[in-house]
């Protein structure tokens, strides 16, 4: 119809138009999902979880990083809130993302994944003794069944 440079002309634009529609699109479902948006509040509050356990040993150094996270929870709320000072919700993000993403990772494999492969095998053979109990003690019934008739 109107030759290959024609076409290629208006693939060009609906290509532009379909990369912009779907950026837009993936910046929508972003803002939706509660996960990313509860990273950075979820990461102060446990780092003012683990300063206030820590600061009765280390009660300054504790309290100031404790204050640290609470004033940079406050601040960033209020940043969400107004949509003032992006730059510094930008920055406390970050912080918080790197926190999570190196911090959090470690912890996982250090604490969390020993106590929960403790707690599943003493979950596992409770397991075990609770059927075999059960198995005993349907055997043993259908047993007394069969005497008295």
């Amino acid at each position: 119809m109107g030759g290959e440079e024609f076409c290629q002309r208006y693939q060009n634009q609906l290509e532009g138009e379909l990369d912009e529609t779907f950026s837009n699109f993936t910046k929508h479902n972003d803002g939706k999902n509660i996960f990313y948006t509860a990273r950075t509040p979820a990461t102060l509050f446990a780092v003012m979880f683990v300063t206030y356990v820590v600061s009765g040993t280390l009660a300054a150094l504790a309290n100031l990083a404790m204050g640290v996270a609470l004033l940079s929870l406050c601040a960033w709320a209020y940043v969400k809130y107004s949509g003032e000072f992006r730059e510094v919700g930008t920055l406390i993000d970050l912080v918080a993302e790197t926190l999570w993403e190196q911090v959090g990772h470690q912890w996982q494999r250090s604490v969390l994944k020993p106590l929960s492969e403790h707690y599943m095998e003493d979950n596992v053979r409770q397991t075990v003794v609770n059927s075999i109990k059960a198995s005993l003690t349907e055997s043993g019934s259908q047993h007394t069944k069969l005497k008295t008739h």
